[in-house]
């Protein structure tokens, strides 16, 4: 099950003011949560921290897979999910099941904090 296209966040300007917001961070996430009157989401998973394209798209499968799954809290937000440290450095820059874990282990921590 897909999310819905209504819930993409694809607006710059929008995507701008919420990474303006300090975010709650752990070792690999970060996820910037700004309180508005419309609801979105988008990931952010950057070339420079995760090599192959196949690590980064498993990453945004994760990244998906929790906020569809996690509980919603009550009141429209936007959030924007980023990959804040550099992933694989001491495997060849390839996603190991030990790191993908902790990816989403952090991710269900993020998502029950919201």
């Amino acid at each position: 099950m897909s999310l819905p296209r209504s819930l993409s966040l694809s607006d710059p300007e929008a995507i701008r003011k919420i990474l303006a917001q300090k975010p709650k961070t752990s070792k690999y996430i970060a996820a910037h949560h700004l309180i508005d009157e419309g609801s979105g989401f988008a990931l952010t998973v950057p070339k420079k921290l995760a090599k192959r394209a196949i690590d980064r798209n498993r990453i945004k499968r994760l990244m998906r897979e929790i906020y569809r799954t996690a509980p919603i809290s009550p009141e429209p937000q936007l959030l924007v999910l980023r990959l804040r440290k550099k992933i694989g450095d001491k495997t060849k820059h390839r996603l190991r099941e030990q790191e993908r874990n902790e990816i989403r282990s952090e991710l269900i921590g993020l998502a029950l904090q919201k």
